[in-house]
């Protein structure tokens, strides 16, 4: 009877032992995790305010203040601290920047140029800054010209180049090659007749037809 209730509590003992090491390797990856993300979040602040952080053990010492935590299951939850002076010194310096920003009407927003669109001066919403004053943030203007075509020193948008007389040639006057998009029988590849009104069937001005009725080489005087 005895052998039996030794044999039992030893198998016991045997199932909780290795429930106990499986359970502590399954926290491991937490640990790595939770230290990992605590170092990449002080990384980004020392980056963005120009001060230190530091990993350790929470809670945070004498004159520092405890910006994020994280549990660690098993073991002591990692804290990451700054200096407190420090951190409202940046504090400070966030709050003069985002007042600096601020404005009142849309004119405080306005770069002067057309062609990015009209920046806005917004206080409601989600664009909201929370201010004494009320005061609001600038928000980026919608280009007022479709594919970038604008003339910022005219203040207006550009017309696409059209095909008024559907002959396949862009009008010369906005970079094509058609010297009359009104008329679909004047456009390059158009046969140049002879004629005494000097009308350009070809949109070149050095053909002038080919009327040679006599046969002697030489072209009419009424073609121009």
């Amino acid at each position: 009877m005895n052998k039996t209730l030794i044999s039992l509590i030893s198998a016991a003992s045997i199932v909780g032992f290795w429930l106990f090491v499986s359970f502590l390797f399954a926290s491991i990856p937490v640990h790595a995790g939770a230290e990992s993300d605590a170092k990449e979040f002080c990384a980004a602040y020392e980056e963005k305010s120009g001060y230190g952080c530091q990993v350790e053990k929470c809670r945070c010492g004498k004159g520092e203040t405890e910006l994020e935590r994280w549990n660690r299951k098993m073991r002591f939850d990692i804290c990451a601290c700054v200096n407190t002076k420090a951190y409202n010194i940046y504090l400070e310096r966030v709050e003069e920047e985002r007042n600096r920003n601020r404005c009142n009407t849309d004119a405080d927003c306005s770069d002067g140029v057309y062609c990015n669109g009209e920046e806005i001066c917004r206080t409601d919403g989600r664009y909201r800054v929370m201010s004494s004053a009320g005061n609001g943030t600038c928000v980026p203007g919608e280009p007022p010209c479709e594919s970038g075509l604008c003339f910022e020193r005219e203040k207006k948008c550009k017309k696409p180049c059209e095909d008024k007389d559907g002959d396949g040639y862009k009008a010369m006057h906005c970079g094509g090659d058609d010297c009359d998009d009104n008329d679909p029988n004047r456009s390059p590849g158009n046969k140049e007749i002879c004629d005494s009104n000097g009308i350009d069937e070809d949109c070149n001005a050095e053909t002038v037809g080919d009327l040679d009725e006599d046969g002697d080489g030489y072209i009419s005087s009424q073609c121009r």
